[in-house]
This record gives C-alpha cells, structure tokens and sequence, in this order.
C-alpha cells in the first residue's frame, strides 16, 4: 500500500470545502440585500477560489509523478472508470431527480446532450479532467525527457499567452480588447486552458528549493486581501458580480494557488499522517464534490419552504446552511463507500481501497499495531 501524502491529503479536505462554499455562497454574492453577507462570502470565497485549481494541480502532479501514468492498460482499466463511471451513476440520479419532479423535457433534453453539456454545472471539472486523463501516457513521456529549461519555457507560454492575455484583456477598455486578442490559430488554450494547471502541479512537484513559508503565508495574505477589495470594488461599481480577480485563468487565482500549494509541501511534505478523519474526508472528496450540486439543490428547496426565504439572510444563517450542506454530503459520500454494492459507482473507489481509508469499516475497524 502506497504512504499517504499528508500535504495533499489535507488540500484535498480544504478544496472540497472550499468547492461546497463557493456553491453555497453564490446565491448571496449576486445580491446586494445583505451587505454583511455579502462582504463575508466576498471574502471567503476569495480565500477558497483555488480549489478547482488545486484539484488540478494535484492530479498532475501525481500523475506525471507515476510510473503506471504511461501504461494505457492502466488507462483505460483503471483510471478513466474510476472517474467516468461516478459521473455517470450521479448523472443519472440527477436526471432520474429531475424527472421525478415532472419535468419530463427538459430531462430528456439534458439526456441528449449528457456528452457536451453537464446536467448541473459543477460538473463542467470532470468534462475537462477526463480529457486531461486521455492525454496523461502521452504527457507521461514528454514531461519525463524534458530539461529545466523547457519545462520552465513550457509553463512560460500557459503563463503569459493563456492567464496573461485573459487577464488582461478583463482590465483593458472594450475598444482595446482585441489588441490583447491573439488570432485563434495561435490560441495555445488546451482542454479550455485548465491543462496549464495540470502541468503546473507536476512542475511544481519537481521543485526542490521553495520560497520560506513566511513569503509564501505573507503571499497568501497579500493575494487574497488584493482580490477580496478588488471584487468588492469591481462588483459595486458595476452593480453586478464581477469575477475578474477571481476567475480560475487569472494570474492572480494562479498565483494565490500556486502560493497555498508550495506553503502546504513546505509545511508537511514528508512529515507522518496520524489518525484515521483526514484520510476518510480526503478519500471521500471526489464523492463529496459529485454529490454536493444535489444536496444543495433540495437544501435550498428545504430552506425555502421552511424560512419563507430564497437564501441565508445573514452571516450565521449562511454558515448553518452551509455546514448542513456539507455534512450531509461528507455522511452520503461515507455511507455509500460502506457498501460494496454501491462504492465503486457512486465514489470511484474499489471496495478493497476503500475499506483501507475511505468508509466506515476503515473508521472503526482496530488496526495492529
């Protein structure tokens, strides 16, 4: 069996949390009732915005890590099914959902276009990762022959003609849009340019001398503080929500990922993972992301009927809701990796791996010393 990697472990935990919040939060940044509210969610989803980012990162980083990356067997047995087929199982319980709420069209509309367009949109990840897992044997042998030099030229051109361009063709004035335009033939956006994070993790991954973790913490500080005044800034001038310090292909969310990823491999790369919650949430995280677009979607039909409310009117309502959404969706993912007829379809992981890490058996069951 595999050591766990602690770093990444407890990034994983953060991000699912982080994914659920942004969920949670978005109904209260589109409203300008609640000013407290919404300079809380204003913050904290500032804090959180990288953790899209960071499950990319990660899987790269793991991925171009590994020796079985380049065996297509392994592809296509193991790799692509694990992630594929709980999309699907979720996919399904999502459209049967819909269906059962007489909505007969438009589930079937979603079912017809289930190989284009996600049936809830969180799930836009997964249309772009898996694309990224057919392609893995193939960056698997590049990555492994390539010199410092180009892969720091490699990430130079994801840097300034992906994230450069787009951010700053969000600042400039409409009339000079198209001179931060590049011609399409010379457009280097791969899988929507979300490719740039899945290299970045591995290049990341190779680094030996890292910033001290007070520039990296003081980092953190400084980008997040940045971002949170500058929405706040942006979307009260305009009225409207505005995501251009947040969008995941900024330099600034770039940069404020590549910060929190770095801090956590200075800080516990390599140091002992005790205790069995941090690995149960970290292998229940992709079941828990799947899940949560359901859950909150009855939770906010339950709130509703329940408060007389479309939404958390305050900053207590919404962290109540907010942890009601996400324990219920950390419980689900647990149960249904406790039964073996149903982990592997709903969490991607075989029952012999889960009851390893992942669900209840894992939890209670005594370990030898």
């Amino acid at each position: 069996m595999k050591s766990r990697r602690y770093d990444y472990d407890l990034l994983r935990v953060l991000s699912m949390l982080g994914v659920v919040y942004l969920h949670t939060a978005a109904g209260a940044l589109r409203s300008f009732s609640y000013h407290s509210l919404w300079n809380f969610s204003n913050l904290i989803s500032v804090l959180v915005t990288p953790a899209v980012p960071l499950f990319f990162m990660m899987s790269g980083a793991l991925l171009l890590s590994e020796d079985k990356t380049s065996a297509l067997d392994q592809l296509f047995r193991r790799r692509i099914p694990k992630v594929l087929v709980p999309l699907l199982c979720w996919s399904g319980v999502t459209l049967a959902y819909n269906f059962l709420r007489g909505d007969p069209q438009a589930t079937f509309t979603s079912l017809t276009r289930l190989l284009n367009t996600p049936v809830l949109v969180p799930y836009w990840f997964l249309y772009a990762l898996i694309p990224m897992y057919l392609i893995s044997p193939l960056l698997k042998a590049m990555t492994d022959h390539l010199t410092s030099r180009q892969w720091d030229y490699m990430m130079a051109l994801w840097v300034v003609l992906t994230l450069g361009l787009y951010t700053v063709r969000s600042f400039v004035p409409d009339a000079w849009e198209l001179v931060f335009t590049e011609h399409w033939t010379l457009n280097l956006n791969m899988i929507g340019g979300y490719l740039g994070y899945f290299l970045l993790g591995a290049y990341l991954e190779r680094l030996e001398k890292l910033p001290s973790r007070k520039v990296l913490a003081g980092a953190v500080v400084f980008l997040v503080a940045f971002a949170a005044v500058g929405t706040r800034w942006d979307t009260y001038d305009k009225m409207m929500y505005s995501d251009r310090f947040t969008n995941y292909l900024t330099l600034f969310t770039m940069a404020l990922s590549v910060s929190i990823f770095l801090l956590a491999k200075s800080c516990l790369r390599g140091k002992e993972e005790k205790g069995r919650l941090l690995p149960l949430l970290a292998g229940n995280s992709f079941c828990v992301y799947l899940l949560h677009p359901l859950v909150l979607r009855v939770g906010e039909k339950l709130w509703t009927r329940f408060t007389g409310l479309l939404g958390p009117a305050n900053i207590g309502q919404q962290v109540f809701f907010y942890l009601c959404i996400a324990v219920v969706c950390i419980v689900g993912s647990i149960l249904l990796s406790s039964i073996p007829g149903l982990c592997y379809l709903f969490t991607g992981q075989t029952w012999k791996v889960a009851c390893k890490s992942s669900n209840l058996r894992a939890l209670f069951t005594r370990r030898e010393p």
